[in-house]
């Protein structure tokens, strides 16, 4: 039998690998422990929300900017979470964010 005619060997399957899944975030449950002013180390560990690596709440704080701007409750009405902080302090924030993206 000639080396030409023999059949390539056959690497063995990659074990399939299971989905990630997208779980719900707690909407609620979070506007309740903001407002109980807990910090948010305190809130990202008590809903598993703590990441990897040097900076382990960005994801929470990301989903905590976007609750600012307002997310729907049980009911579907659009409600915005309060910020801690003078609404003169936010605008200055945001002024000095969009003079530093410049």
């Amino acid at each position: 039998m000639s080396k030409a005619s023999r059949k390539p060997k056959k690497s063995p399957r990659p074990s399939k690998r299971k989905r990630a899944t997208n779980r719900p975030f707690p909407y609620e449950q979070v506007a309740k422990m903001w407002a109980q002013e807990k910090t948010i180390p305190e809130i990202a560990t008590a809903i598993d929300r703590v990441g990897k690596g040097c900076d382990k709440f960005h994801a929470f704080r990301i989903f905590l900017s976007k609750m600012h701007k307002g997310y729907k409750d049980k009911s579907g009405n659009i409600v915005k979470l309060p910020y801690r902080v003078s609404q003169k302090t936010v605008k200055l924030a945001i002024k000095a964010g969009k003079k530093a993206a410049q």
